[in-house]
C-alpha cells in the first residue's frame, strides 16, 4: 500500500469520525532511538494517529508507527536492519473530564513488520522481476495515555517496540 493510499485512508476515516462523533484528535509522536547494531535498527521511532472521541467518554482510533526493526532482504540486502512499520487500532475510555480538561487511557493492538524477503533483482528493483516481497508480521501491543486541555493534547504512547511522547490537536 503506497503512501498516497495511507493518506487517503486517514482522510476518509477522520472525515467520517469527525461527523459522527463529538471531537477528534490528530497526533504525532516520537521517541528515542535504540543503539543500532547488526540486528537492531537505530532510527528514531515515531507515529501519526487519529482518535475519535465519543460523547459518552469512550474513544477509538488508529495509528501508523515507524518503530522497531524489520530484517530487510530486498534490494540485494541480506537481513539488513531497517525501521519497521506498525499498523494499529486504539480503543480507550475517558478517565476524567472537567470543562476544558480531559484525561484518557487506551489500549493499542496491531501488527508490525518483522521480515521482508524476496529473490534479488539484477535490474535494480526491490525483488526479482519487480515482484512484491514476502513480508512477515507479528503482533504489536501497547497503551496510550493522553491529557487534553482545550485544543492541545499531550501524552505517552508505549508499545513493545518503543515509548514515544505524543503531541496532538483536538478539533
Amino acid at each position: 500500500m503506497g503512501s498516497k493510499n495511507y493518506l487517503a485512508l486517514i482522510a476518509l476515516v477522520s472525515g467520517f469520525a469527525s461527523t459522527a462523533y463529538a471531537d477528534g484528535i490528530i497526533y504525532f509522536s516520537g521517541g528515542s532511538a535504540e543503539t543500532a547494531s547488526a540486528t537492531v535498527n537505530g532510527d528514531t521511532p515515531m507515529s501519526i494517529g487519529y482518535l475519535a472521541l465519543r460523547d459518552e467518554g469512550a474513544f477509538f482510533g488508529f495509528d501508523i508507527g515507524a518503530e522497531g526493526t524489520v530484517l530487510d532482504s530486498t534490494y540485494s540486502q541480506n537481513n539488513k536492519p531497517n525501521q519497521a512499520y506498525s499498523f494499529n487500532v486504539i480503543l480507550g475510555t475517558n478517565i476524567s473530564e472537567q470543562g476544558k480538561h480531559r484525561f484518557d487511557v487506551g489500549a493499542i493492538a496491531g501488527i508490525r513488520e518483522t521480515t521482508k524477503d524476496c529473490p534479488s533483482s539484477y535490474l535494480g528493483y526491490a525483488c526479482y522481476a519487480n515482484t512484491k516481497p514476502d513480508t512477515q508480521y507479528t503482533a504489536n501491543f501497547g497503551a496510550l495515555i493522553t491529557y487534553s486541555y482545550d485544543k492541545l493534547t499531550i501524552g505517552l504512547r508505549a508499545t513493545g517496540e518503543s515509548t514515544q511522547l505524543l503531541l496532538g490537536v483536538k478539533f
